[in-house]
């Protein structure tokens, strides 16, 4: 008899902002969550409708990473769903139910007129609240930086030390020094770890 019981999760809803007026930026965002491993059992992004993606992720660092990416590639209004979904979960993540889904679709609405164009939404209000805090002050960082900093962040956060770093992009040790403080770095890590920790307790209540 197949399993009907429910697992916890977070579903992801996110929409290109302005798409009538740019070109189509859902493969870019979909190749960009393709290269994150989303968990045990997760869904991977597909396109649900015109200019909106979905996917179904299981491991709170990797759904942290994929609103990193959706954030670093701009123009994405991004809808976050923590809650059940209904077991069996079909292999299509666009077949897929549960209260995770109904609570991405609630948050996508909302951040519509939400700071940084975000929102967070699960039957845990109050950790949800916790949780879209942390996130709007890591948006607000990653934000501002350029996409020199962003190539220099993602070097360091693959373990290259800074003179390796220097090396491999022509510059001096001392420059990627102050890309790394100006892209706030060790803040953004630092505000990752505290929004994984909140979303690791959600997933386990």
């Amino acid at each position: 008899m197949p399993e009907s019981s429910e697992l916890k999760v977070v579903v992801i809803t996110a929409d290109q902002i302005g798409s009538r007026q740019d070109s189509d930026r859902v493969p870019e965002a979909l190749a960009a969550t393709r290269k994150l491993r989303l968990g045990d059992g997760a869904r991977k992004f597909a396109r649900t409708a015109g200019d909106e993606i979905q996917g179904m992720v299981t491991d709170a660092d990797a759904a942290i990473r994929v609103i990193e990416e959706l954030t670093r590639l701009g123009g994405w209004r991004i809808g976050v769903g923590v809650g059940a979904v209904v077991r069996p979960v079909p292999r299509d993540v666009r077949a897929a139910t549960g209260d995770a889904f109904v609570a991405a679709r609630e948050a996508l609405v909302a951040a519509h007129s939400a700071p940084q164009d975000l929102r967070v939404s699960g039957d845990d209000t109050e950790a949800a609240a916790d949780l879209e805090a942390a996130l709007w002050l890591l948006c607000a960082l990653w934000r501002r930086r350029t996409d020199t900093g962003w190539e220099t962040v993602a070097a360091a956060a693959a373990g290259r030390q800074q003179q390796q770093i220097a090396r491999s992009l022509g510059i001096t040790p001392s420059a990627v020094s102050q890309r790394l403080r100006a892209s706030h770095y060790p803040e953004a890590e630092a505000g990752i770890r505290l929004a994984v920790r909140l979303l690791q307790r959600s997933l386990s209540v």
